[in-house]
């Protein structure tokens, strides 16, 4: 058995769907540990765009289990919108999609204190507003519903009114929205009784099918890691490789391969430091042609060039013994294309992250400049068709991250994947 793991080295929205897509066909199980809806991977399945918040990517190959682990916090009512998804696109989805006893649940009145909590600080996080932060924050103060009790609706019943009374009580949601609530609430509870039939104990799947592979899926990147992020602009769970442990029961000693998402150049959605970010032509050109809106939110996404500083400590993070490279073609039409190699603060050239991630907004990042190739390469298949100056490319972040860039994504579909392995 195998078990490797995809692990978002940025600030997310690095194309993690489109390699977990690729790495599920041989493997019988994915598995997600970690964030809910606030996630959004889209693949391409007979040139149709398939956009998944919550359900693994694997789902689109039709041998493999897919569990949702008890890291994961649910939203009922959208899961049920993915699996109708699914259904309409003629995916089986009954006995393939598990959902761990244990996992959170967000309720309508979790997404009500979002939206409410993001109006009283004029979005200075810049959350998705889909009740993933205190969801979480139910889970630590021991008052969270869990999957399990979706399974009981008097049991559901008598903790969401219980909820319910407890936020009017500590003025966490505006009052002129209780009425919209209390109809979402009759919403959420149908879809936790259509969800039901997938909930159950995932631990055997993982631990005792010896001879099946399995392929775990992380969410958002390790840039927004609530313990190693850019904090406070960060998620509310732990999306670097540390996450697997506690998110789906599995020791870090079963791994075998952790591949790192990387896209050729850096995005970030919402708030928080970006050093690399750019406000000029260049970051106009990478937005519009890379197409770099949210999958989940809509929102453009800020973009800039290739951090170096920000990857080695992604690499030292999570252990990556491997690098996917995304969306590799963006870069086709830039005469020049600058990469950060390091960071000036006040003066001082800073080469590890740790030492300017609370300073981050103070930094002036420090360019090399690589030649561009300024020719397509989506049609390519083998690495050595490539430009040379393509090359050049991939094989100085080689050199500078110290891991082998396995993988190499030169367009959106299916088959334009250049495999080194």
């Amino acid at each position: 058995m195998s078990v490797d793991a995809i692990i978002g080295g940025q600030w997310g929205d690095e194309g993690k769907g489109k390699i977990v897509d690729l790495l599920s066909k041989n493997v019988q199980i994915v598995a997600r540990y970690q964030g809910g809806a606030n996630a959004g991977h889209t693949v391409y399945r007979n040139d149709q765009k398939v956009v998944l918040h919550q359900i693994p990517t694997g789902a689109l190959r039709e041998n493999c289990i897919c569990i949702l682990g008890n890291g994961m916090v649910i939203d009922p009512i959208g899961m049920l919108d993915e699996i109708n998804i699914l259904k309409q696109l003629d995916v089986a989805v009954e006995g393939r999609i598990l959902i761990d006893y244990y996992a959170h649940i967000v309720t309508p009145i979790h997404k009500c204190i979002d939206r409410t909590n993001e109006k009283r600080t004029n979005n200075k996080i810049g959350t998705t507003c889909k009740g993933i932060g205190p969801t979480y924050t139910d889970k630590y103060n021991r008052i969270g519903i869990r999957a399990v009790d979706l399974l009981s609706y008097e049991t559901l019943k008598e903790k969401i009114e219980s909820r319910l009374d407890f936020a009017i009580q500590e003025h966490q949601i505006a009052m002129d929205e209780l009425t919209d609530l209390k109809q979402e609430i009759i919403e959420f509870y149908a879809a936790c009784k259509n969800i039901s039939i997938y909930i159950q104990d995932t631990f055997k799947h993982l631990h005792d099918n010896e001879e099946m592979n399995i392929l775990i899926e992380g969410a958002q990147g390790t840039m927004l890691d609530i313990d190693h992020g850019t904090y406070p602009y960060v998620t509310s769970s732990n999306c670097s490789s540390g996450g697997i442990s506690v998110g789906l029961g599995l020791p870090g000693s079963r791994l075998n391969n952790i591949i790192g998402i990387f896209k050729a150049y850096t995005t970030r959605v919402g708030g928080g430091p970006f050093p690399t970010e750019l406000f000029d032509k260049d970051g106009e050109i990478l937005g519009k042609i890379g197409k770099e809106f949210g999958a989940t939110t809509g929102r453009p996404r800020r973009c800039g060039w290739f951090d170096l500083v920000a990857a080695r400590y992604s690499v030292a993070i999570n252990g990556l013994t491997h690098i996917a490279l995304t969306k590799l073609d963006i870069l086709d039409s830039f005469d020049t294309i600058k990469v950060c190699t390091s960071y000036d603060l006040h003066g001082k050239k800073i080469t590890n992250l740790t030492e300017a991630l609370n300073n981050l907004e103070d930094i002036k990042p420090i360019y090399k400049e690589l030649k561009g190739w300024k020719s397509e390469i989506r049609e390519y298949s083998k690495f050595d068709q490539l430009p040379l100056s393509t090359k050049n490319y991939i094989e100085y972040l080689e050199s500078e991250l110290k891991v082998p860039i396995s993988i190499i994504s030169i367009g959106p579909k299916r088959h334009q994947i250049i495999n080194r392995n």
